[in-house]
């Protein structure tokens, strides 16, 4: 799915890339239909728990928090329960999205050394969407990640809100990531397109399947096929992987541009 252009300067004020109401139109049409997808992916569940969703890459700079951010706001607007968890414990970008600090947060909470209240965060106009940063650096991520301690708060985080996004570092330079697979519903990837490699892809791919984590699509970010921008035409992929019949299916879709 395309999303954000690349902007000049990668160490901008992260607050620039949120989605807001009046933001451009391709934009928010294709978190809108990101969130469709995912929606019908992983329908409610009937106990009323929450969703969960994680998202991960194969490298860095492929925008992945951009869009678990960006995913989770979209959940926020349709006034749905949402947190968003900033499960990069070693490079957590979640709080400069939002200015705010890192610590006390992830790892704070799950170590004891700080309460659910503590590290948990809402926007002062959006009381539905809440965030927990990183937290202070951990020497054992991994571990800390797989911790029962772990485990329980996410149960307990489930019956409080409708979905939770977690945002977790590219799989291919850490397998944090695979701490959590067999705690969430579905898995996201994040690629870039014309530069995260194909083979790189496919790498992470296989080990996610090999976790036996549920895939449920991977997101082409930074993509406007060139014969589609002399049309100002928007147009993007999403891709879904199946786990037990092994298709993949293509979806795409042109949207006019607004005239506002």
């Amino acid at each position: 799915m395309s999303l954000f252009k690349a902007k000049k300067k990668y160490s901008e004020q992260r607050s620039q890339y949120l989605i807001t109401d009046d933001v451009d139109f391709n934009v928010l049409e294709s978190f809108r239909n990101l969130k469709a997808n995912v929606s019908v992916s992983i329908p409610k569940k009937a106990d009323g728990g929450a969703v969960t969703i994680m998202m991960t890459s194969a490298c860095p700079e492929d925008g992945k928090t951009t869009v678990a951010v960006n995913l989770a706001l979209m959940y926020a607007f349709s006034t749905r329960k949402v947190l968003l968890i900033d499960a990069d414990v070693r490079k957590g970008r979640v709080g400069r999205f939002f200015r705010h600090k890192s610590s006390p947060g992830l790892t704070d909470c799950v170590t004891g050394l700080a309460t659910l209240e503590e590290v948990t965060h809402h926007l002062p106009d959006k009381e539905n969407f809440a965030y927990i940063t990183c937290g202070t650096h951990s020497p054992h991520p991994y571990e800390l990640l797989a911790s029962e301690q772990m485990k329980s708060l996410l149960k307990e985080l489930q019956q409080q809100y409708d979905y939770i996004i977690i945002d977790t570092p590219p799989l291919l330079l850490l397998s944090d990531c695979i701490a959590l697979a067999p705690e969430v519903d579905g898995t996201i990837v994040v690629c870039r397109h014309q530069t995260t490699y194909v083979s790189d892809i496919a790498r992470t791919l296989n080990a996610l399947n090999f976790a036996k984590a549920n895939v449920i699509g991977v997101v082409v970010n930074d993509y406007t096929p060139e014969e589609k921008r002399e049309y100002s035409k928007y147009h993007y992929n999403y891709y879904t992987y199946g786990h037990h019949d092994n298709q993949e299916e293509t979806v795409e879709q042109t949207v006019e541009p607004s005239e506002n």
